[in-house]
């Protein structure tokens, strides 16, 4: 087959101009300013390709994007130098002007492209007879206040579950999540996964296994937006990201109300846009982080991780600017395989911390509390009293009904005769039967034989007060 020599031509000087354009903003002076300026001068150069139709639109910007990247002059994801760079990569797109501002045609004029702001500078000197600001943590050295957390696991692991754990200590004023510190103060959930019968199953478990009354937590806040109205962003054809109705919703109610945390499940569920691209993926977080940042409130995003995440052990998903771009990043393992009832959660990462916690969960039979021991005591003991509780309640239930129940193992004992109650809300019969032992070594219960002497059978009742 052969190539038309006149057309592959500027399309091989095109590409040339790309590879000499790199070479030139990294080989200009090492200045912040200096090689900005050398980047405004690549786009300038490769606008010309972009109109004769040798180079996409796309191409260009991400090439600009990739040079200014590797070369230091991107910043913080929603800061004044990424601005920069984004107007420089958008200015490769425009018409251009030839020397003296005449036009290259008859057309009508062309607005030139902005010049970038001033470039803001400070030196140490500023931070003199100054203190430093404390970081401040929603979950000590796991989650950081005004900023975003990336929260990921397999589907079934517990994310979910847990969040929700953190959502009802927080804004039940609890004071610990699963091991560690938290502040106090009111919560949102964005529930874009599950329905209300769901969650509310999960905080009345969580509010059970802690003793307080979910009914008077006025700071907990959740929304359920319809299936198919979950997005917060949508992408166009350019790849450019809008804002949806309902992010200027949930934007405004945080702004009004200043919740110090806000949960999102899940990531797949609000981003319409293509998780592999860098510059949405950095664009919608920097939304989030700017929301964040101007009312300290710590954002949790909950995500699945991808088959390589899950894989290497990493958490991650898509582009690895999704772990790049948030300022924590903690992760759910899968249950153990020689238990079921066991995760591990992981700080993976911790820009203003130390990474690499790892605290071990066990499931009680509520929900998740700490395995270890010297962690666990506090959560321990209130879950057990729990269900203490709420074995008197179903035994009495069935001393009413005329059904006693057996203090014998196996089928047809008390533990697993309770476990069946609809009102034992899922709780197993392994935990029923632990909480019998605890219950004769008190002397709540007792055992207590009925029936004639040649056909005598036990049953349990509550000790005589």
């Amino acid at each position: 087959m052969k190539h038309d020599s006149g057309i592959a031509a500027p399309i091989r000087d095109a590409q040339k101009a790309l590879s000499i354009a790199a070479r030139t903003v990294a080989t200009a002076p090492p200045t912040i300013s200096e090689r900005l300026q050398a980047l405004r001068k690549m786009a300038d150069e490769l606008r010309q390709y972009v109109e004769g139709g040798c180079l996409s639109r796309a191409a260009v910007v991400d090439k600009i994007f990739e040079v200014a990247e590797s070369n230091g002059l991107i910043g913080q994801p929603g800061g004044d130098r990424e601005a920069a760079v984004m107007q420089i990569a958008m200015s490769a797109n425009l018409p251009r002007e030839p020397y003296g501002g005449a036009q290259v045609d008859d057309g009508p004029p062309v607005r030139p492209a902005p010049s970038p702001p001033s470039l803001e500078t400070k030196t140490p000197a500023a931070w003199k007879g100054t203190e430093p600001l404390a970081q401040r943590w929603l979950a000590a050295a796991r989650i950081p206040c005004g900023d975003l957390t990336l929260y990921s696991g397999n589907g079934g692991a517990g994310k979910t579950e847990t969040a929700a754990q953190l959502l009802v200590s927080v804004a039940a004023g609890l004071g610990d999540w699963l091991g560690c510190v938290v502040e106090t103060g009111p919560a949102l959930f964005l529930s874009c996964e599950e329905p209300e019968a769901n969650v509310r199953d999960r905080i009345e478990r969580i509010c059970r296994h802690r003793h307080i009354d979910p009914h008077a937590i006025d700071d907990l806040h959740l929304h359920f937006p319809d299936l198919d109205s979950t997005w917060l962003v949508t992408a166009d054809r350019l790849g450019k990201l809008t804002r949806t109705a309902l992010f200027l919703q949930i934007e405004a109610w945080i702004c009004e109300h200043r919740p110090i945390l806000v949960v999102i499940d899940s990531i797949a569920a609000v981003f319409d846009g293509e998780a592999i691209a860098r510059r949405q993926v950095r664009s919608f977080l920097a939304m989030l982080r700017k929301i964040a940042r101007e009312n300290e409130t710590a954002i949790v995003m909950l995500d699945h991780p991808s088959v390589r995440g899950m894989a290497d052990g990493s958490g991650t998903a898509n582009s690895v600017d999704w772990r790049n771009s948030v300022r924590a990043m903690m992760h759910l393992s899968d249950a153990d395989k020689n238990d079921p009832d066991v995760r591990e959660l992981e700080v993976k990462k911790s820009n203003y911390g130390r990474a690499g916690e790892k605290i071990r969960l066990r499931w009680n039979g509520l929900t998740f509390v700490p395995a270890t021991s010297a962690e666990s005591s506090s959560y321990r003991a209130a879950a057990e009293r729990s269900i203490d509780e709420l074995f008197l309640k179903l035994l009495d239930k069935r001393i009413a009904q005329g059904r006693p129940v057996r203090p014998s193992s196996g089928r047809g004992s008390a533990p697993f005769e309770l476990a069946g109650d609809p009102e034992a809300n899922g709780v197993s019969a392994g935990a029923l039967r632990a909480a019998m032992e605890r219950l004769f070594t008190a002397g709540r219960i007792v055992s207590v034989e009925t029936g004639p002497a040649s056909k005598r059978r036990k049953h349990i009742e509550r000790a005589p007060r």
